[in-house]
């Protein structure tokens, strides 16, 4: 639905008037590289994370002056692992109460602020994301990815595998915070995550399991005051969810769910020795929990 975001970024950095388009921070490829950490920080605006066409592990395009941001990018190599550091905070900034007003009572679009981050196809990667104000749009597509960690204070953020290309590796944990914000994650069978965590405090978010998965996954949930709304497959794939709630919360199961135990359910594909089971702790306390089958 939003495949098109990407190549609208584009248009957005290189269709303003006047406007060229920089590469403000690169590190050139090394085949040494065993691994890339990369720690990305953005206090507002729009950002794309796609694949890129280069092996440099990272490339980074705006149209703006890199001036008009207070910003720190350094590397380090330790054992042929590079870690990346990038944050970007615009000097006019919104304080953490004026985007929370902004939030909640403005119709307005986020700060004019686009950057396109590229990453390379051919390198692990462990990516740590934060997003303040604004929105992200994370593709993954055919990125090889150990790690994935992801915060979104107030802004939206979209992970995707537009592509439908898978990763190529079996990936360690991925996790995924909102505070505010919301969070809406496509394909996360694609991920082939072992471990997922997903936390919610006043905002939303989505998680995409509709295909049935090739890795088993254990997914770790815990929402606030906000809303969680998990989609699972109908078909060929075990489902086991226990539930740790309170008389405050709001928990739909759809009716192919029974329990077995006390706030523990199973679907009708349910097999405890599964090799692809999606297995899920979900901690709830004010806010509310859905689970949907794919139709």
């Amino acid at each position: 639905m939003w495949r098109y975001y990407f190549s609208l970024g584009l248009v957005c950095i290189i269709g303003t008037a006047n406007a060229q388009v920089q590469k403000h921070f690169k590190i050139e490829h090394n085949n040494r590289y065993k691994s890339v950490t990369l720690n990305y920080g953005a206090s507002s605006g729009v950002c794309y994370v796609s694949p890129g066409e280069s092996d440099e592990p990272i490339a980074v395009y705006s149209d703006r002056d890199i001036d008009e941001f207070n910003h720190t990018f350094n590397k380090s190599t330790i054992n042929s692992n590079l870690e990346i550091n990038l944050s970007l905070e615009a000097k006019n900034k919104q304080t953490f109460s004026q985007s929370i007003s902004s939030k909640m009572f403005s119709n307005s679009s986020p700060e004019d602020n686009t950057w396109k981050v590229y990453l390379a196809e051919n390198i692990p990667y462990n990516l740590n994301m934060v997003f303040g104000v604004g929105a992200a749009y994370i593709d993954l597509s055919g990125i090889n990815v150990n790690r994935f960690n992801v915060r979104a204070g107030s802004a939206d953020v979209n992970i995707d595998y537009l592509t439908s290309m898978p990763n190529p590796v079996v990936m360690d944990s991925f996790n995924v915070k909102v505070d505010l914000g919301n969070v809406v994650v496509r394909k996360l069978y694609m991920s082939r995550a072992k471990y997922i965590h997903a936390e919610v405090g006043f905002g939303s978010m989505q998680l995409d399991f509709t295909e049935t998965p090739t890795v088993a996954s254990h997914i770790k949930a815990s929402v606030g005051a906000g809303t969680l709304e998990i989609l699972i497959p109908k078909n060929d794939c075990s489902v086991i969810i226990r539930i740790k709630d309170t008389m405050l919360c709001d928990v739909h199961l759809t009716k192919s769910f029974k329990e077995i135990g006390d706030n523990v359910f199973v679907n009708e594909e349910y097999n405890e020795n599964a090799a692809n089971q999606l297995s899920f702790d979900v901690d709830v306390s004010l806010g509310n929990i859905i689970f949907k089958e794919k139709r």
